[in-house]
């Protein structure tokens, strides 16, 4: 995986996914073009099935990447009520899981 800002290291742990990259240069920080070019040039080597943002995030670098690489940006609630299907904990963990399992079908 490649996630927009570092914050879906438990989400990772849970699932037994692993990030590969990082969109931020360092935390908080928007990626330049160059970055996002970079990030775009290590994954040549390692590919990756899909880049996740939080709901609240900008999701133009995501985007970017998406169109670059080829594969598909997932925008996660994050916290309760961060999508309209995330209306309490237990919305929050099936909303995540359905963006992220259908995702993983469009490939």
């Amino acid at each position: 995986m490649v996630s927009q800002h570092k914050a879906f290291v438990y989400l990772y742990d849970w699932l037994g996914m692993q990030e590969v990259a990082v969109l931020e240069p360092k935390p908080g920080v928007e990626p330049s073009a160059s970055h996002l070019e970079e990030v775009l040039s290590a994954l040549k080597g390692t590919p990756v099935r899909m880049v996740l943002y939080a709901a609240y995030q900008d999701p133009r670098p995501s985007e970017w990447l998406s169109q670059h690489a080829g594969i598909p940006a997932v925008k996660l609630p994050f916290t309760v009520g961060g999508t309209e299907g995330a209306e309490d904990l237990f919305g929050l963990f099936d909303d995540t899981l359905s963006r992220l399992l259908a995702a993983g079908s469009r490939q």
